[in-house]
């Protein structure tokens, strides 16, 4: 028996209609999309802009502000790393400030730059995850380059409220940074809605190709990066490297289907999400739910359970061939550590080793629902025994 897939938050299947749409650009349509003399080359180009298009439109943006990458993680590094680098050049701005519950990408980019001189503030969540805006307030200055702070989180799902961190950014000409790579094609994502200066966007979390992402950019007022990889500067001189035609063709295609189908896929997520929630709580009505309210600035596909009495870990390998799920636990040099994101809103250790994330996703059906919860509330009333 196929697994159960419950873990759209980790990756989603490359929809079909995506897929169909990048196959020519692997064989019939092959040319390097920058070699302009000639039509192998103008046609492949050609796509990579018509996709840009596709997805400044879904974001409420100018294609000229949309830099390709390989994904969040490449765009959430040239967004700190860059802005950062050229702020402290121009403007001598040293401080760096982000969410304790930013994903580890966003961590250690930041991080790595306290080397270069950067000052870093880490700002507190409430126990619901949500970020704490008088820190965030009290920590401004004029020598604040960048705030980095995500707009859904990947773990707990709650969303930031980013058009008061962008207020906050204003007053004090500090450029904001989000990570959207959980919320594009979960919620309505425009740029100029949340008054973010830099995103970073996934395709494989939307139902596109792997490997493929990009980076919004404002151009108005404009923002300016220093690049991180070397070489002929295909995009705007900020990133180097021979874009893969059909990875943009599929993540444009993408965007643009789930655009279109947001407020359906929202309505469908939520149903699905709150069938598997009221099964879990008719079992065990103890069982609690980390982070905001099921229907309050949450993701629509997120549910993240403590359940008392059970090791997360052994909880989803011991189901792995029935259901696929995940905790937000990792393995360090042989020890199992918590979750920070769950650390951070005040679960002791017992309680983050005892947690699990499950997200619902457009191919979960109400009889996977239905089975999944039946197959891990008797796993974990075997557990307590």
């Amino acid at each position: 028996m196929k697994p159960i897939y419950l873990d759209y938050q980790s990756t989603t299947p490359t929809n079909k209609d995506v897929l169909e749409k990048m196959i020519p650009y692997f064989s019939e349509v092959y040319g390097n999309p920058h070699s302009s003399n000639h039509q192998y080359g103008l046609t492949a180009h050609e796509a990579i802009e018509n996709g840009r298009k596709k997805i400044a439109r879904a974001i409420g943006s100018q294609p000229e502000e949309i830099i390709f990458t390989s994904g969040a993680t490449e765009s959430n590094n040239l967004a700190i790393k860059g802005s950062f680098l050229y702020r402290l050049k121009k403007h001598n701005r040293k401080k760096i400030i982000i969410a304790a519950t930013e994903h580890k990408c966003v961590l250690e980019a930041a991080n790595s730059l306290t080397s270069l001189g950067a000052k870093l503030s880490i700002i507190n969540v409430n126990n619901l995850g949500e970020i704490n805006l008088k820190q965030l307030e009290s920590e401004m200055s004029d020598e604040v380059a960048l705030v980095s702070i995500m707009l859904a989180n990947n773990e707990i799902g709650v969303i930031q409220p980013m058009n008061e961190i962008s207020n906050i950014c204003k007053k004090n000409n500090v450029w904001l940074h989000t990570d959207a790579a959980q919320a594009v094609g979960n919620i309505d994502v425009k740029v100029n809605d949340l008054g973010v200066d830099l995103m970073s966007i996934s395709s494989h979390k939307l139902y596109g190709p792997k490997g493929i992402g990009c980076l919004f950019f404002r151009r108005r007022p404009r923002i300016r990066l220093l690049p991180q990889i070397d070489g002929g500067g295909q995009e705007r001189l900020l990133r180097s490297g021979t874009l893969p035609t059909p990875l943009v063709v599929g993540f444009s295609e993408a965007m643009h289907i789930a655009n279109k189908n947001l407020s359906k896929n929202i309505i469908q997520l939520k149903f699905l999400r709150d069938r598997l929630h009221n099964h879990f709580i008719e079992f065990d009505k103890n069982i609690k739910l980390n982070g905001t309210d099921i229907n309050k600035n949450r993701l629509p596909n997120n549910l993240n359970y403590f359940v008392n009495g059970v090791n997360a870990l052994e909880l989803t390998e011991s189901l792995g061939n029935y259901v696929a799920f995940s905790t937000g636990s990792a393995c360090s040099t042989g020890n199992i550590e918590p979750s920070y994101v769950l650390s951070s809103i005040g679960l002791k250790k017992e309680e983050a080793l005892s947690s699990f994330r499950i997200s619902v996703g457009l191919e979960s059906t109400q009889e996977d629902i239905d089975k999944a919860a039946k197959i891990i509330c008797n796993k974990i009333s075997f557990l307590r025994k």
